[in-house]
């Protein structure tokens, strides 16, 4: 394995477990009442999910 996909596979497993993560805390923000802590990781998360995916589109030949 090369540099270059390493780094791929580096950030192919970020974006699925933040994803798996994300997906988590979405349905505990959607079951119980509003947290300010959990809103803030829901963001963050959604960001690193962002980045990650447009990362990866921009490494697609």
């Amino acid at each position: 394995m090369d540099d270059g996909d390493a780094r791929r596979f580096a950030i192919a497993t970020v974006h699925e477990e933040t994803s798996n993560l994300l997906r988590i805390v979405e349905e505990i923000c959607h079951r119980y009442p509003p947290d300010d802590d959990l809103q803030f990781v829901r963001y963050l998360l959604r960001m690193i999910v962002a980045e990650t995916k447009r990362t990866m589109r921009r490494d697609d030949p």
